[in-house]
């Protein structure tokens, strides 16, 4: 009897375990035929016994319940019960048949329905939120591509420049520092932006070079955003180097005299120099030299002009040299004390500033031309210079009561917006 009854203790045993790995089974069923609720339940009877708790496939077949409702309800938070679980398996039989099978399309939803509530967060600009998601999302990769499975997740390039993005808008430079100089080595050329901050960190940690060539690389890769060109002006005035550039610039203008680009840009520059601003776009004092740089400047834009006459940027900014000189001219006459008013210094200002007005007025004219032949092509950048192209035109149309064409120029602007 005893030995019968010792026996009967064996086979209660046996039974007992097999009944639990009938429960994981069962619970692999209920989720094939999409009964989620009762997967749930046989999973966690079985994840509460102990013959089955350590049981790779327990945790397997679990991490793919979650794995289900995570894609189906779009949930991160499942997602994240799903990973520690597929974890778990594989810290318990690193080499699960079925992880080997199947483990790559489980782990890259898993990943996927992470990073998607960190993109969801980043549109609702939940930055800190945003910024675990795809830290998150980023842990997933990294660990399954490091399991050596037969597969891997790819790096999204996108989201490790949006997680630097998030970072950087909730306050956690060091993090957002790193995964930006990440997404420029990985060479995310989608947005501007990531150029923009990256410097903008390397300025605030004192590395000129990097500075610098981050500004060089951005004008590489989207020339028509007028952002870097200054930002580069920026990185030679508070280093004193802005005489280097200037000097570099008229060099390569005289070995290259047909090259538009490099005369309209060297223009430009001498522009910005003659009429500097702070980091907020306010103007600041004029350098003694101004007028030699105004008369360098309104030279080179005449070159450029013969280059390519038609220009609208070229137009505009010639133009616009001569518009800011009228408005200076006529700062200073507003200045005039009422007796001034009707003395000599006041009949040459106002001379002055009909006469600029005059000069500047065909360019704007060409400029409104050439902007409007692009239509539908015209970037954001063009956009925006061809508005101030407009409400210039305005202006002196005003001044010229010529109201037919100020009317003209509004519904333009109007059309605009």
């Amino acid at each position: 009897m005893k030995k019968l009854f010792v026996t009967l203790l064996f086979c209660g045993a046996g039974f007992a375990a097999m009944a639990q790995k009938a429960k994981v089974n069962s619970a692999d069923e209920y989720l094939k035929s999409d009964k989620i609720d009762q997967a749930k339940a046989d999973i966690e009877a079985a994840l509460a016994h102990e013959k089955t708790k350590d049981d790779a496939r327990t945790w397997y077949v679990k991490g793919k319940i979650y794995e289900a409702l995570a894609t189906k309800n779009k949930s991160a938070a499942d997602a994240e019960v799903a990973f520690e679980a597929f974890k778990k398996a594989l810290e318990i039989n690193p080499k699960l048949p079925e992880a080997l099978l199947e483990m790559n399309n489980r782990m890259f939803n898993v990943y996927a329905t992470i990073g998607n509530a960190g993109y969801g967060n980043l549109n609702d600009q939940k930055w800190d939120s945003s910024f675990i998601y795809f830290k998150k999302a980023v842990e997933v990769r990294d660990y399954y591509n490091g399991k050596n499975l037969g597969g891997s997740i790819p790096t999204d390039t996108a989201m490790v420049f949006y997680a630097g993005y998030a970072a950087q808008q909730a306050g956690k430079k060091d993090d957002a520092f790193e995964l930006l100089k990440k997404a420029a080595d990985l060479q995310f050329k989608t947005e501007p932006a990531l150029y923009v901050v990256l410097a903008q960190q390397y300025e605030e940690r004192g590395d000129n070079a990097n500075w610098l060539g981050t500004i060089e690389k951005a004008k590489g890769l989207f020339p028509a955003d007028k952002r870097f060109n200054d930002m580069e002006m920026l990185y030679y005035s508070k280093t004193g180097k802005t005489d280097d550039l200037l000097s570099m610039l008229e060099k390569k203008v005289n070995e290259n005299p047909s090259d538009f680009s490099l005369v309209l840009d060297y223009a430009i520059r001498l522009d910005n120099v003659a009429n500097p601003r702070d980091e907020k776009g306010n103007d600041v004092a004029k350098p003694a030299n101004y007028d030699a740089l105004m008369n360098k400047a309104e030279e080179a834009y005449k070159k450029a002009l013969t280059i390519k006459a038609d220009d609208a940027t070229a137009n505009f900014q010639l133009g616009a040299l001569y518009f800011n000189r009228a408005v200076a001219s006529n700062k200073e006459l507003n200045s005039l004390t009422s007796k001034e008013q009707t003395g000599p210094k006041a009949k040459e200002l106002q001379g002055k500033v009909q006469g600029l007005m005059d000069q500047s007025l065909p360019y704007f004219e060409k400029a409104d031309a050439g902007f409007t032949a692009m239509g539908s092509k015209m970037e954001a950048s063009d956009k925006r210079t061809f508005e101030s192209a407009l409400y210039a035109l305005q202006k002196i149309y005003a001044i010229k009561n010529m109201n037919d064409k100020v009317e003209t120029v509004k519904k333009k602007l109007e059309g605009l917006n």
